[in-house]
């Protein structure tokens, strides 16, 4: 592997030899059972940042671990291509409260855009009335339960990574790294017939070495600091 791949991936599995993977949780364990009054939600977010890019590297070195016959290289890319998504909203949630609560409320936003999805499927292809009033019934359970989480409403766009990557100056290193890792991560003209090389499986695993290492700073640093406020 070239030194500086090695560098990257050395950087990555440091994070969890060092202590500091382990330090991480405690802190969560911790700001779980005493989250503060109205500080739930961001415990919960936080929390389930550092849970993906936990797993999501873990899956990655796995990918990439696997017998040289076994090896998928459309997996690591995909794995790699997740990390860097996480990456960009760690990085952006640590920037501002109304960062993070802006994510934490997109969550719903999702849901919702799923629901429209199916509507607009059910009314395009005839279905039965009921199917589509039980999808509506739907939406409004979703809006019901995020005023009860103290969420005002959930009209309008969620946001997009791109868009959040720009604003925390990370624009142009995810769009390089985006279509980079597309064109091998679901089955483009290239993916489907282009040929898998080492050299391949290297980047797209360091490259995803490298987002974990700097999604996991983004939320350490948020940690640490809620952890010293709690004191």
């Amino acid at each position: 592997m070239d030194p500086e791949f090695s560098r990257l991936v050395d950087e990555a599995a440091g994070i969890s030899t060092s202590g500091r993977w382990a330090a991480v949780n405690e802190k969560i364990e911790k700001l779980t059972a005493k989250p503060g009054a109205g500080n739930e939600w961001w415990v919960q977010l936080f929390g389930a940042l550092s849970f993906r890019i936990f797993s999501e590297y873990l899956l990655l070195k796995r990918a990439y671990e696997e017998k040289e016959k076994e090896k998928e290289t459309a997996l690591i890319a995909w794995r790699a291509r997740n990390l860097l998504e996480l990456s960009v909203w760690c990085v952006y949630c640590s920037k501002s409260k109304e960062n993070a609560r802006r994510f934490y409320e997109d969550a719903g936003r999702d849901v919702l855009g799923i629901f429209d999805a199916f509507a607009r499927w059910g009314t395009a292809t005839g279905q039965d009335p009921r199917w589509l009033d039980d999808i509506a019934e739907g939406k409004k359970d979703i809006s019901k339960q995020a005023v009860s989480d103290g969420i005002a409403s959930l009209d309008g766009p969620f946001k997009e990574v791109r868009e959040a990557a720009e604003e925390v100056g990370l624009g142009v290193h995810f769009k390089v790294g985006y279509r980079m890792l597309s064109k091998v991560a679901h089955p483009t003209a290239m993916q489907v017939l282009g040929t898998r090389n080492d050299l391949q499986n290297d980047t797209f695993f360091s490259q995803g070495c490298l987002c974990f290492a700097g999604a996991f700073q983004a939320v350490e640093g948020q940690l640490l600091q809620a952890a010293l406020d709690s004191k």
